[in-house]
């Protein structure tokens, strides 16, 4: 249903229109100052990044609505907080409780400013491509989510707001989360700079910004596989539920109803990564010569030995739009800033059941430096 939009396809103008949006909000959120400053990095980069995912989703009518970029960026914290003070209600009265709990509430209102923002737009869109029709001209077509959603409904009713939030709950904070991880790592180890940008502008500076110009920047591609690799979001994947007992090669039941996940421990295995903990940018890089593991080299692929967007069947649908995504926008920051940790750079992740995530209050010094080619 969503292959368009998980994808971003091949259509340039899709790619380029992101790019336009994330030099508007990184101008906004970085500033022209070419004099070394602070920002709170991963605050920044969620913001940038809501304003390039909405682009997308939305369209142009509402992906710069600051209304609606806190409200995306908000969601999925309050969800969370929610679910978790649900949780120390009895299961029973869950369905009651629900509607006095202070996190419950502001997603309901969340909820409801959301199909006041979203609703006009698509009835907007009806009425003019009705005009269109009654014309005899083809409607106008847009490229985004609520266009999609719209197609594939059929004409059913559906709840363009829900779709739309469940849309950034599962991709705004994860993608900000790698992008700033990759950001980090690079001030870390600031010999990967150079190459990187060189590697940009080569490829960048002979075909204009598609699918084959991101393939092509394959170091960019390495190094946030290796961010990844050292700290991916979900410490254990691909949860289920038992739901017949299961009797495995050596002998052990699996009960029905247990819940299992699989580990990531094999990302730090010495037998499928040589100084395993060692930030290497070049690892993946280095693996795409070698025939038996080039499978597992591209940032999108998934394998038994890498598990950060899952694997199998289930594995995260929404990988290709969020690699594009983060290779875009690491290249405007790459080539348009010079950034370095300093001594407020907080460089622990904060541990949740499950997960690891940057700290909120990391900070990274930036300044503005003039790019060699125009993105």
């Amino acid at each position: 249903m969503f292959c368009p939009l998980l994808t971003m396809g091949n259509t340039v103008h899709l790619k380029q229109a992101v790019s336009r949006e994330a030099t508007e909000t990184i101008r906004d959120k970085f500033t022209d100052n070419e004099e070394w400053h602070e920002i709170p990095i991963k605050d920044t980069i969620v913001k940038i990044v809501a304003r390039m995912s909405s682009r997308v989703f939305l369209g142009e009518e509402l992906c710069r609505n600051e209304e609606w970029l806190r409200i995306t960026a908000e969601y999925t914290i309050n969800l969370f907080i929610a679910v978790n003070e649900l949780m120390t209600w009895p299961t029973y009265v869950r369905p009651i409780v629900q509607w006095f709990l202070p996190p419950c509430q502001r997603l309901r209102q969340q909820v409801a400013d959301a199909r006041r923002l979203i609703q006009p737009v698509i009835d907007a869109r009806h009425a003019e491509n009705y005009e269109l029709r009654r014309q005899g001209k083809p409607p106008r077509q847009h490229e985004d989510a609520i266009a999609w959603l719209d197609e594939k409904s059929g004409g059913r009713s559906f709840d363009a707001a829900i779709a739309q939030l469940s849309l950034s709950f599962v991709s705004i904070h994860t993608t900000t989360d790698l992008c700033t991880q990759a950001l980090y790592d690079i001030c870390a180890n600031p010999e990967l700079i150079q190459p990187l940008r060189e590697e940009i502008i080569s490829v960048l500076g002979s075909r204009e910004l598609d699918t084959t110009a991101l393939y092509q920047m394959k170091l960019l591609d390495s190094v946030i596989k290796e961010s990844q690799r050292l700290k991916p979001a979900g410490l254990l994947s691909m949860k289920r539920y038992v739901k017949e007992s299961i009797t495995l090669s050596d002998g052990l039941v699996v009960p029905k109803g247990t819940s299992i996940s699989v580990s990531s421990h094999v990302h730090w295995d010495e037998s499928v990564y040589p100084e395993p903990n060692k930030f290497d940018g070049y690892r993946f890089l280095k693996m795409k010569g070698d025939r038996e593991k080039d499978r597992i080299a591209n940032l999108v692929a998934t394998s038994p030995e890498h598990l950060g967007f899952g694997h199998g069947v289930h594995a995260c649908p929404g990988r290709f739009f969020a690699a594009d995504e983060i290779k875009i926008l690491l290249c405007h920051i790459l080539l348009k800033y010079d950034f370095r940790l300093t001594e407020k750079s907080n460089t622990t992740p904060y541990m949740m059941p499950g997960g690891a995530y940057m700290a909120n209050s990391t900070q990274i010094e930036i300044r503005r430096r003039k790019e060699e080619i125009t993105l």
